[in-house]
């Protein structure tokens, strides 16, 4: 008897609020990342914007290695927009 393999998917969901030129500028910085999916919610509270990001994978590493490559280039562009701001 061969032994059963399952499959196993692991996700996380990162959740920036704040105002919508800012939420534009670090949404086109991460835009394109075939990994995840996002989203610009422009309904908040107290009209700021949002964005919802949903990062999937098939093991933690794989996720966790994402997640820090989206966190860097979110980083990199709100300093450089908190800089020009």
């Amino acid at each position: 008897m061969g032994s059963a393999v399952t499959m196993v998917e692991v996700e996380t969901e990162m959740v920036w609020t704040g105002d919508m030129v800012k939420a534009e500028a670090l949404l086109s910085a991460i835009d394109g990342q075939d990994f995840a999916v996002i989203e610009l919610v422009t309904e908040c509270d107290g009209g700021q914007a949002g964005l919802r990001i949903l990062v999937k994978g098939d093991d933690l590493r794989e996720v966790r290695e994402q997640v820090d490559s989206l966190l860097t280039l979110l980083a990199s562009a709100e300093a450089e927009y908190d800089s020009n701001n």
